[in-house]
């Protein structure tokens, strides 16, 4: 169900990556990798707006990569991009389909808890840690994850909104 995972949200760009070093003495980056179409992407963004053509150059194991900026040609360039984000344009990505959701647009929503409405929910945050998605729901002055599956979170093809049910409420919150 997730497609961009452990994004940032903003308004026009979406994080995509996160440079954690150099590799070699060509300017060539060790990053990871938010989203699961990285390949798509033509063109990131720097926090500051500068533009860059950009490729993955291979992967190295889950969600890291190799990847080369244009401009960047050296090793100490590169290591100046230590620690950055690179994003995409929000206009860039592909349209969410119904019930697909970009990760950075569930992090602050509100859970309905299906035939619970008096039962207030949010998501705080997800995470993958190799075994799926999970969602972090905040729940009066606490937390708890629940796996992002369909039996734990169904569609509501009349409504918009996410849809919890009251059986993973019940079974995760405690």
């Amino acid at each position: 169900m997730g497609f961009c995972t452990y994004t940032e949200k903003t308004d026009n760009v979406i994080e995509v990556l996160r440079v954690v070093g150099a590799f070699g003495i060509k300017g060539q980056l060790r990053a990871i990798l938010f989203s699961d179409n990285i390949c798509a992407y033509k063109k990131v963004y720097a926090s500051d707006g500068c533009e860059f053509d950009f490729r993955v150059v291979r992967f190295v194991g889950g969600k890291h990569a190799i990847i080369s900026l244009s401009g960047i040609n050296d090793r100490t360039k590169a290591l100046s991009f230590k620690g950055s984000a690179l994003y995409v344009k929000r206009g860039d990505l592909e349209q969410a389909q119904k019930n697909e959701y970009y990760v950075c647009d569930l992090i602050g929503e509100k859970v309905k808890i299906i035939d619970h409405e008096d039962i207030s929910c949010k998501v705080v945050n997800v995470f993958n840690f190799g075994a799926g998605d999970l969602i972090e729901i905040s729940y009066k002055d606490g937390t708890f994850l629940v796996p992002f599956k369909k039996e734990n979170f169904p569609s509501n093809e009349h409504e918009e909104g996410i849809f919890m049910t009251f059986s993973a409420f019940t079974c995760y919150k405690d």
